[in-house]
């Protein structure tokens, strides 16, 4: 396990990341702060799929077609559904000990 860490790392520090000047200025022309935050934590790569990822899911929004818009697309985290304990039942007044 420990040689699949290490020869992880070692392919990731060889992989370069292959961006035209041209992507480069797309990016600082619309990027918002947390595309600058993606950058400097993940690197251009990643901050590119970020902004087109969300180029997509806003064009998809504003054209008003519902084909393309799925809620899968909106970035909402699931609501967990708490239910009452069956076992404890609620008393009807406050217990003073």
């Amino acid at each position: 396990m420990a040689a699949t860490l290490g020869l992880q790392r070692l392919e990731a520090g060889l992989h370069r990341d292959t961006v035209s000047a041209t992507d480069v200025a797309h990016f600082f022309e619309q990027a918002e702060p947390l595309d600058v935050d993606t950058l400097a934590r993940d690197g251009m790569s990643r901050a590119l799929d970020g902004l087109r990822h969300r180029q997509h899911v806003t064009h998809a929004f504003t054209s008003g077609s519902a084909a393309h818009f799925r809620d899968t697309d909106l970035p909402v985290l699931p609501y967990p559904q708490h239910g009452m304990n069956p076992e404890f039942q609620q008393t009807r007044h406050a217990d003073r000990v």
